[in-house]
């Protein structure tokens, strides 16, 4: 089953990938691997390949394939649109960072991950040269990237964490008409008309934990004059915390767009220990890291496609603290395993072929169904 998940895959590569039919196939082979066996150890897996070659050919070609390959979010990220179905599509963007260390060396990813059915799925990615906070002019350049592979996309929402804020940063998102909701953290002065410059805290020392406030004048942000004028929200979390957001989109949907930021933390954990084990990687050349990332991002996309097309036949449990039993991924890995592993090669071609198309596909197609 996994020479026909290779070839159909690899057929797909080929619409995007400027690659060689046997670059296209170990990019598949990769693919396929890191989805079954939840590591990026090439060593590990080569031995799970399904061919004649010796076990130390294999590890050459993978080793080659990184060393003469190099893959990133603006060659994958129209794979990652096509097999979703995203064109046309408004787009809810998060933008994080995550870290780690391999010894001395530090890696450190800026990545805009985009929501689909709940997950977050990488779309286009960075590696900051240290182990610090970004800045404006990477995050922007970030952004440019992606206007120029995707010039017609709709963004709804990009959703920032309190690392992304900066009169800088929020000024060239308005400039660039996307709309955003970034928290803010509790120090943060605000300026309105007819009132003292005072940290946005302030506004909210009377709110008891559950309620919420939306500061009906718009505020500009630190001393600056030419700061763009933003909306103000304000929630005082269960556990006594703050969450002060600020928006130049609709004050109202705020607070919901907002939670979807989560889906990039869930994204990184898929990406390390509750999925492919990232972290796992012996790689510290950036370019090869790269590669490596866009090698997730197609099997992040494709587990999701999976899992939704397995939440269609039979919906995920609920458990009693009202979340489901399994996630969106969990179950896309559980489902396309249970594929390639099926005896019927018809039924695995079948489920593969759909799993590729834009339309999602049925995992366990009805009696009498074609």
């Amino acid at each position: 089953m996994q020479s026909l998940f290779s070839n159909v895959l690899s057929r797909l590569f080929s619409q995007h990938l400027p690659l060689s039919a046997s670059r296209r196939q170990t990019l598949a082979w990769l693919v396929i691997l890191i989805m079954r066996q939840g590591t990026v150890c090439l060593w590990r897996l080569a031995a799970h390949a399904e061919t004649d070659a010796a076990l130390a050919s294999v590890q050459r070609r993978f080793y080659r394939f990184f060393q003469h390959v190099h893959l990133d979010g603006a060659l994958t990220a129209r794979i990652v649109v096509a097999l979703l179905g995203l064109e046309g599509k408004p787009w809810t963007l998060t933008i994080d960072r995550t870290n780690w260390f391999f010894g001395r060396a530090a890696i450190n990813i800026l990545m805009i991950a985009v929501e689909w059915r709940g997950v977050g799925i990488p779309l286009l990615w960075t590696l900051l040269p240290t182990r610090g906070n970004s800045d404006t002019a990477t995050r922007l350049e970030l952004f440019d990237r992606l206007a120029q592979i995707f010039p017609d996309m709709r963004i709804e929402a990009l959703i920032g964490d309190r690392e992304f804020i900066g009169d800088a940063w929020m000024a060239s998102l308005q400039t660039r008409n996307i709309p955003f909701v970034l928290r803010l953290k509790d120090t943060q002065l605000i300026r309105r008309d007819g009132f003292a410059t005072r940290p946005v805290s302030i506004l909210a020392r009377r709110l008891e934990r559950g309620q919420k406030l939306i500061v009906l004048q718009p505020c500009r942000l630190g001393l600056k004059p030419d700061t763009p004028p933003l909306r103000i929200i304000i929630l005082r979390l269960q556990r006594g915390e703050l969450l002060i957001l600020a928006a130049n989109t609709k004050p109202k949907a705020a607070l919901k767009r907002y939670r979807k930021r989560w889906r990039i933390e869930c994204l990184f954990a898929n990406l390390k220990s509750r999925g492919f084990d990232l972290e796992a990687t012996h790689l510290t050349n950036p370019a090869k890291l790269e590669t490596l990332i866009a090698c997730l991002a197609i099997a992040v996309a494709l587990a999701a496609k999976s899992g939704a097309a397995a939440e269609a036949t039979a919906a995920i449990a609920i458990k009693a603290h009202g979340r489901k039993a399994a996630s969106l991924f969990a179950l896309g890995l559980k489902t396309l395993c249970k594929a390639l592993a099926s005896p019927s090669p018809f039924k695995a071609e079948r489920f593969l072929r759909q799993l590729l198309t834009r339309a999602a596909p049925q995992a366990n197609p009805k009696p009498g169904q074609a």
